[in-house]
């Protein structure tokens, strides 16, 4: 094997060595499943806001869910983009009579998979 063609492989196994680390840490679809339970016909309206880390509030993505009343979704499905990696995800719930309640929850995303958070106990009475 001539050194051109040596040098070629190394570069190449170099370069997928430098993919493969920084791949965790580049953006990927996960799915996340916010389980309202028996008192989504309640929920109008559901806030979520993401931030990276156990404890912070330097919130990068957030997301709203509206509906009509009785029509929210028992299990509702959202697919952000974000690296897996652990998270402080604060979401509000509010209700049809006006009422709201915030909840706080450290989650971990990973390999694109499937994260649900159980919401059940803290939709508006």
């Amino acid at each position: 094997m001539d050194r051109k063609r040596l040098l070629r492989l190394l570069l190449l196994g170099a370069a997928l060595v430098v993919a493969m680390l920084l791949a965790r840490h580049w953006p990927k679809e996960q799915t996340v499943h916010y389980v309202l339970g028996d008192g989504a016909a309640r929920v109008e309206e559901v806030d979520a806001r993401w931030a990276e880390g156990r404890s912070s509030e330097d919130w990068t993505r957030e997301a709203t869910f509206r509906y009509a009343p009785g029509q929210a979704p028992r299990i509702l499905t959202h697919e952000p983009r974000l690296p897996d990696g652990d998270y402080t995800v604060e979401i509000e719930i509010a209700a049809a009579d006006a009422s709201r309640n915030v909840v706080r929850r450290n989650v971990t995303l990973t390999g694109g998979g499937s994260t649900s958070i159980d919401l059940a106990d803290s939709v508006p009475r």
